[in-house]
Order: C-alpha cells, then structure tokens, then sequence
C-alpha cells in the first residue's frame, strides 16, 4: 500500500511540474547581458537570472506580480535578491570582489497569441548594492526574448 501511495505522489508531482509554464531565454541590456528562467504561475512569476556583470557573473533571483493588460500583454513587478563575483580590471587584479544586493524589477512582457511559443520583455532591475559598498545600481534597463513552454 505504500509504494502505492508513494508511486501516486510521484506521478502527481510528475504531472503538475509539467503542467507549469516555463521560459527560457537571454536578457540583453546596456551593462548587462545573461540568460534568464520563468516559471508562470498566473498572477506571480519566479525568474532567475545569471548575467554576466562587470567582468564577472551575478546570479539574480525574483519574486514578480503580473497584471493582465490585455493583447497578450502583462505588467510585472517585484522583488528579489543577487550574489555576484567580478574582477573590474582584470590585468592589474584591482577592485575584484563579491557583491550582495537587494533588486527590483518592473517591466512589460508580450505573450505571442497565435501559438508562437515566445515572449518578449523590457524590464528594469535596479539594485541597492549591500556589499562591497551600499549604493544604487540602476543602469538595469534590459530587453529579453524567451521560448515558452
């Protein structure tokens, strides 16, 4: 009777991590550029974003609202949190270090309606740096394109 049970609870976990939605895609931006994920969970969204970031790499988890606007497109916003590791010049080793932030995110995403499985986004991420020094990063102005499944 248990591996019954514990058979049904895997071919329901099975059944429901398919039935999410997900995207996959790479974000452009003007200092910024990486790959990012989404899991749509109709009105919140989780997105994870790995960007390459002054010399180095910063890996950006958020929380995001959406806000139907209709057409196809969507409204999201919210908040997160990135660890990142860099080296600003490489050949002297000088002010290499890790950072720790809190971010925000706000933007705009269209959903194709004719069955084309891609999004596109414009988003903005500013960040208050915590560590190595507090301040306002908001140079975080990006467009990405994503495959949705």
């Amino acid at each position: 009777m248990k591996k019954i049970f514990v058979m049904i609870a895997i071919v329901f976990m099975a059944v429901s991590i398919q039935a999410q939605n997900w995207g996959v895609g790479v974000k452009f931006g003007g200092w910024d550029y990486g790959l990012n994920i989404k899991q749509y969970r109709g009105a919140t969204s989780l997105e994870g974003v790995f960007d390459f970031h002054r010399n180095g790499f910063r890996a950006t988890g958020l929380y995001e609202w959406n806000n139907e606007l209709g057409n196809g497109f969507v409204l999201y916003y919210g908040l997160g949190g990135s660890l990142g590791m860099w080296d600003e010049n490489k050949e002297h080793n000088a002010d290499n270090g890790f950072g720790l932030s809190i971010n925000g995110v706000i933007g705009i995403e269209y959903h194709f309606s004719n069955g084309l499985p891609l999004t596109l986004a414009l988003d903005w991420t500013p960040a208050f740096e915590l560590i190595p020094d507090s301040y306002l990063y908001s140079k975080g102005l990006a467009f990405s394109v994503k495959y949705v499944w």
